[in-house]
């Protein structure tokens, strides 16, 4: 007995050290909240830990039968380990579940078989040839594997190996992770098959049919367990290599669930920080805080998000056009991708053009303001002239009075056209923001803005329309305007579908002068329309819309198209 003792001992020691380590793993893996599918590699391991117990007790008690029973229970104990990888193995590389794809099918399938051999092995001894009791040189149950057994080992094998493919895929999928991880895992898992081939193959002469499976626990797990949870080489949403390339402009980045970066393409490299020595694995607020600010990665059925992004690249100031979509798997998160375009032309090509609308606004401001005193002096001094002249008593100061209207006139339509100079260049700019207008409304405020006369109007449809309201407004007074002009006695207007139409019965207005009409050097602006015509094409084209003319039944229609509407009619009175 005494002789035996080492024996006896040193199997028990190995069982519970490798139960220690076990529990080690888990603890540790439970130590990283934001691991992805932790649960379930928890699971795998509180499983194998089980197994372990159960085969200890085993080599601990004394009756045969009871050696036979937990004999039997750890067999179905590694049954539940292989499956535990293998739900692992599949959830984390977001796989299928479904028993529509074959390998699901056969693996369940031989499950059941599996574990129905093991349940009616005192019946029909299935899953053992033969069961010997020895109690030398220590009390143990050899067995002879049986027919079920043979095929339950080498499923477990196949099982396994397609487990770690799955996830060596994942992890060979990027080109920025060197192979040390992929050797460590092939390493483990021949270390782990090793005591099972033993077993089966009963080639150990110190305890014959001893089943040394339980001893091959440990190294795979561990392995597994350090290369996924704390190296973060493995622990990424599922992305094809295929569709992050090297060969394109763009900036492309994988994040996994966690907003780590899992991997990115050779246009990246200038923007990620000389200091960091393995991008991967770390999280996207750390590499580049400030892209991080910017663009908040969405959840599961929000829409992109989309950003704008600044930075020195190379010495160079750069801007990118930022869109993150989120990668979903069975409506649950798996990961992001992150495009970036650089944009520092149009940027640039943007500003350029704003510092040159600006330089128009202002232009157009100091003429108008310089040109607008002169004008009212010269409109005061023609007021005074006029009155001195109609209190005079010659006969020739009533032909001087109306000269003197026709200055004053004139003088008036000038003030008149530098307003419209001003308009003209403020508005010359595209539309960045719109809102929903309420367009019966929109119309009939701006008829209000425009001294009408005589002149009627009719809305004949409401509803609303997007658009920037100061243009909208802007657009409807000059059209009265225009209308007025022509001496129109009513006006129609209709929201379309696709804008509206602002139809009058004014002075009709030659087919030849339809295309120039929004010119401001037609002969038009000479006949007294100014550039009220022209300020509408521009505010029009501002926001997108366009607009031609039609003419029909002696009316002349001015038709906007390319808007944003929701039509209903108008109550009639």
């Amino acid at each position: 007995m005494v002789s035996s003792l080492p024996l006896w001992l040193w199997y028990v020691s190995i069982q519970v050290v490798s139960a220690a380590l076990l529990a080690a793993t888990g603890y540790l893996v439970c130590s990283q909240p934001e691991a992805h599918h932790q649960r379930e590699f928890v699971a795998y391991v509180a499983v194998q830990a089980v197994w372990l117990l159960v085969a200890t007790t085993k080599f601990l008690v004394g009756p045969p039968e009871l050696k036979y029973a937990l004999s039997l229970l750890t067999d179905l104990l590694a049954l539940g380990a292989i499956t535990s990888i293998a739900y692992f193995a599949t959830v984390y590389t977001n796989r299928s579940l479904s028993l529509r794809r074959p390998q699901n099918a056969l693996f369940v399938g031989w499950l059941v078989v599996a574990v129905g051999s093991i349940l009616t092995e005192p019946l029909f001894g299935f899953q053992y040839a033969s069961v010997t009791y020895h109690q030398e040189p220590i009390a143990y149950l050899a067995v002879t594997p049986g027919p079920a057994y043979l095929l339950g080992s080498g499923m477990a094998v196949a099982v396994v190996l397609v487990s770690l493919v799955y996830l060596t895929r994942l992890f060979i999928s990027s080109t920025h992770r060197p192979t040390s991880s992929v050797l460590l895992l092939v390493a483990a898992a021949v270390a782990s098959f090793l005591p099972n081939l033993v077993s089966t193959l009963n080639i150990v002469p110190l305890l014959p049919g001893y089943d040394y499976t339980v001893f091959g626990i440990v190294p795979l797990t561990v392995i597994l367990g350090y290369t996924v949870f704390f190296r973060g080489e493995l622990d990424l949403a599922p992305m094809a290599r295929a569709e992050i390339v090297d060969d394109i402009d763009d900036v492309l980045l994988g994040l996994d669930d966690a907003g780590r970066v899992v991997d990115y393409n050779a246009a990246a490299g200038p923007l990620l920080p000389e200091d960091v020595a393995t991008p991967v694995g770390t999280a996207l607020s750390e590499l580049l805080p400030g892209l991080a600010a910017e663009v908040p990665l969405p959840e599961a059925g929000e829409d992109d998000v989309s950003a704008t992004y600044t930075t020195v690249v190379d010495g160079r100031r750069t801007h990118y056009a930022v869109s993150v979509s989120s990668i979903v798997e069975r409506g649950t998160v798996a990961g992001y991708t992150v495009v970036l375009r650089d944009v520092t032309a149009v940027e640039r090509s943007k500003r350029e053009l704003q510092r040159q609308n600006d330089q128009l606004e202002q232009f157009a401001s100091t003429v108008a303001h310089d040109l607008r005193n002169p004008l009212q002096v010269a409109d005061g001094a023609g007021t005074l002239l006029h009155e001195q002249l109609q209190a005079a008593d010659a006969p020739e100061a009533a032909t001087a009075a109306d000269h003197i209207d026709r200055v004053t006139g004139a003088v008036a339509r000038m003030d008149d056209r530098l307003d419209e100079l001003q308009t003209l260049a403020k508005h010359a700019q595209s539309v960045t923001e719109t809102e929903s207008v309420e367009f019966g409304a929109a119309v009939r405020g701006a008829w209000d803005e425009v001294d009408t006369t005589d002149m009627t109007l009719d809305v004949r449809s409401g509803g609303t329309i997007q658009a920037e309201r100061g243009r909208l407004a802007s657009v409807l007074e000059q059209l009265v305007r225009h209308s007025r002009e022509r001496a129109a006695a009513r006006v129609e207007v209709t929201l379309t579908e696709s804008g509206f139409t602002y139809r009058d019965d004014g002075r009709q207005i030659p087919a030849t002068e339809h295309t120039e009409l929004f010119d401001s050097d037609t002969t038009t602006t000479a006949q007294g329309v100014g550039l009220g015509l022209e300020i509408v094409r521009t505010q029009v084209e501002s926001q997108g819309w366009s607009i031609s003319i039609e003419q029909a039944d002696e009316r002349t229609a001015f038709v906007v198209t390319g808007a944003e509407t929701t039509v209903k009619t108008e109550p009639r009175a």
